[in-house]
């Protein structure tokens, strides 16, 4: 593969119970980038959180110059640097409007950059996706050829297994539903990073915990499949299938597909 096309597919809805959708999600198709939001827990101005976050984190890795020549470390740690950078947009406002001053959100972002390793340039392979989060809003791997799915951030929750059923029901119960970390929280934040290799016809799926909630990873595969050359009945499936279990919450999610050219 030596020119990647990444086609980009997304579904936002505030859910059945929502007054208002407090997700936020954006692209930026030339430079294989993506980034989705959660506003915490209802809170309020969470959709100001979120859409601060994402814009704050597309704005960043925009700017960087000469972002094709990048080694891919440098491509991971720009990612934790653009979510640091969405941090700093939100406590700025933070502190100059008290109104603003509970907010905060989940952040996740991936940026698909071609593999610069010596010697892989043409080999199927050759491409990386990076990303970098905090929050449990998920981003998953799917390789509907290999019938496989992967999820490749790991919520910033609590662990029900160090806490105490007996002496903590509630807590242990809610446990994971409360976030560690979030972005809007502390100045010093520090956000997960990774990297998987991306394959031609693998789907990145990028969702908020609305859809991950609802929809056991079974079943986001066995969609994927079934529409895994219809990436806009991909997107409309998960989103249907989400409100039809429930969907209370607000429900978000980014599908990206790579092809060839």
């Amino acid at each position: 593969m030596t020119n990647p096309k990444l086609t980009f597919c997304s579904r936002s809805h505030r859910g059945k119970i929502r007054k208002n959708n407090q997700d936020a999600l954006a692209v930026q198709e030339q430079l294989l980038v993506g980034a989705i939001a959660d506003g915490i827990g209802g809170g309020p101005y969470g959709d100001v959180a979120s859409q601060l976050a994402v814009d704050a984190c597309i704005d960043y890795l925009s700017s960087l110059e000469n972002s094709n020549s990048r080694s891919p470390n440098a491509a991971t740690k720009e990612l934790a640097n653009a979510v640091k950078f969405a941090n700093e947009a939100i406590m700025t406002l933070q502190a100059n409007d008290q109104q603003y001053q509970n907010m905060g959100t989940t952040l996740s972002c991936f940026w698909l950059k071609k593999n610069l390793t010596q010697g892989q340039e043409n080999q199927q392979g050759a491409y990386q996706l990076h990303y970098s989060w905090v929050g449990d809003s998920r981003i998953y791997r799917i390789r509907p050829t290999e019938n496989t799915i992967d999820q490749l951030t790991i919520d910033h929750t609590l662990d029900p297994d160090k806490i105490d059923a007996h002496q903590a029901p509630k807590l242990h119960q809610q446990a994971n539903k409360i976030l560690t970390q979030k972005v809007g929280s502390i100045l010093l934040l520090k956000p997960d990073t990774g990297s998987a290799t991306i394959l031609a016809g693998d789907i990145i799926l990028a969702c908020t915990d609305g859809l991950s909630d609802r929809i056991e990873e079974a079943c986001l595969l066995e969609y994927a499949v079934n529409h895994q050359y219809h990436l806009d009945k991909y997107a409309d499936h998960l989103l249907e299938n989400a409100l039809d279990r429930g969907g209370q919450d607000n429900i978000s999610l980014i599908v990206a597909q790579l092809t060839n050219i």
